[in-house]
């Protein structure tokens, strides 16, 4: 089943998806890309780019993002699962998430949701 299947995920506006994190979990990174791009998803990628060590990854991911037609931001001075929130938060607010591994993202997310992928599955989280 393509990662973005619709069927699995709350009613959402759009989703900010904090890339490295995400990315890195998958066998073949590039799904995360295809799979937006098919299911016709809204989300906006964030990627890390906020240390001269995640470069190399960024730029592949930039290159994914064009080659499938994504928004994407880049994450120049925190952590993506920091910024992701920021900009769920400043854009978007209820009826919108953050996808991350990152328990931070829980943390900070106020009017927006967070949706935890772990062991292949989309969990909604929240703060107990």
């Amino acid at each position: 089943m393509p990662l973005f299947a619709k069927t699995g995920l709350p009613q959402l506006s759009r989703l900010y998806v904090d890339v490295f994190s995400i990315a890195a979990s998958l066998s073949y990174p590039e799904e995360l890309f295809r799979s937006a791009a098919e299911s016709g998803v809204d989300a906006v990628f964030v990627i890390d780019a906020w240390h001269e060590s995640h470069i190399p990854l960024a730029r592949r991911y930039l290159e994914y993002c064009r080659k499938y037609g994504l928004d994407y931001r880049l994450s120049e001075s925190k952590p993506a699962e920091i910024y992701a929130v920021e900009l769920c938060e400043a854009e978007c607010g209820f009826g919108c998430a953050v996808v991350t591994r990152d328990y931070d993202a829980v943390l900070r997310a106020i009017n927006c949701a967070v949706l935890l992928f772990q062991g292949g599955r989309f969990w909604l989280a929240s703060e107990a």
